[in-house]
């Protein structure tokens, strides 16, 4: 149920950063601490960064106890997703059309996720092509990630593209506050 809210309040931003025209506050990341349960990225040893603490270098799950991604996980597309600077992360989530909009010209907000995990990715893309994006698991959310957007194609009922993003701000599940996080991904997404 915890993924389910998380994403619902994640929707809920992106739709609303759409819907305000786009502006919202950047974000940066924070060190963290090993994903307890997200199910696309395990920890690795950690390493330092010079900010009062040491992060982890997470690497893709290879399945087993929870680490794989279940059948269909991708049916309507999905986000790849590549996460540094005080923090690492990389991974690949599945299109949740449920928790999405699709506004073409007009604005969408797409989430990403994989069902059964904590880790939620959404795309916010205003009229005009600015888009923002927002990212969460259990121990980082980097909240609206400004970011240039190239090959995006939106349309009534899917969108795709490429995003290069930098935040302001990043949270870590222990409160501490970061900034230099970029966030670089490619997406497809269609119901």
């Amino acid at each position: 149920m915890r993924g389910n809210r998380r994403i619902l309040i994640l929707a809920v931003v992106g739709m609303l950063v759409v819907a305000c025209g786009g502006s919202a506050a950047t974000a940066t990341p924070i060190p963290t601490a090993a994903d307890g349960g997200g199910g696309d990225v395990t920890p690795t040893a950690a390493t330092g960064n010079g900010a009062g603490g040491g992060g982890t270098t997470p690497t893709p799950a290879t399945g087993g106890g929870g680490g794989g991604k279940p059948a269909g996980w991708d049916q309507y597309g999905t986000v790849h997703y590549d996460i540094s600077g005080p923090t690492t992360l990389s991974g690949d989530l599945g299109f949740i059309p449920a928790g999405s909009l699709f506004g073409g010209s007009n604005g969408s907000s797409l989430s990403f996720t994989i069902d059964g995990t904590d880790t939620v990715l959404t795309i916010a893309i205003a009229a005009g092509g600015q888009l923002v994006v927002t990212f969460g698991n259990p121990d980082v959310t980097i909240p609206a990630a400004q970011c240039t957007a190239s090959n995006l194609n939106v349309a009534a009922t899917s969108a795709s593209g490429s995003f290069e993003c930098t935040a302001a701000m990043a949270f870590t599940s222990s409160g501490a506050a970061l900034t230099g996080a970029r966030i670089t991904g490619t997406f497809q997404a269609h119901v």
